[in-house]
């Protein structure tokens, strides 16, 4: 039921930015943004949110520093980071799509019954893509879906967030 809900209202948002009038594009080099994420981990089945820094150094690369948790279901929870490379490209007025790479260190913490809690840190890499949608010059809000592979900890991370441009 939770995740319907999620999808419903990721699907009002969308449609939200489709409708809204398209006054912002894309700075392109030198624009920056601050932003949070949520949405789901598959991992451990759980939710997770992130805060992340967006700074497109140079015309279709953007570098994106973040940090972030994975909520605690199934006995595991974990603490993420991550430094991902963004390839923007325009396609429409305010309508941003991107791929990316990036490495990844997450470490995962197991609280078995009648056990030490146990961690796993693991370094990997991630691979995805993700759409900007621009409301205005100083917010955009973000769709992204990613897989951090690495050994034994390997999972989808599916988000939504919002950020300031600035």
């Amino acid at each position: 039921m939770k995740t319907r809900i999620a999808w419903i209202a990721a699907g009002i948002m969308m449609l939200l930015a489709l409708a809204s009038p398209q006054q912002a594009q894309a700075v392109g080099a030198g624009e920056k943004s601050l932003g949070i994420m949520g949405g789901y981990s598959s991992y451990n089945g759980s939710g997770y949110v992130s805060a992340n820094f967006q700074w497109e150094f140079a015309n279709h690369f953007r570098l994106v520093p973040e940090i972030g948790v994975s909520f605690e279901n199934d006995h595991k929870s974990a603490f993420l980071l991550n430094c991902d490379i963004h390839f923007p490209f325009q396609v429409y007025r305010g309508i941003v799509l991107y791929p990316l790479v990036g490495l990844t260190m997450n470490s995962w913490h197991y609280t078995w019954d009648h056990a030490d809690p146990e961690y796993r840190t693991r370094v990997g890499g991630d691979f995805g893509a993700g759409v900007d949608f621009y409301f205005t010059r100083f917010l955009k809000m973000t769709l992204q879906a990613k897989y951090s592979a690495m050994a034994q900890t390997s999972g989808a991370f599916a988000g939504i967030g919002l950020s300031y441009v600035f």
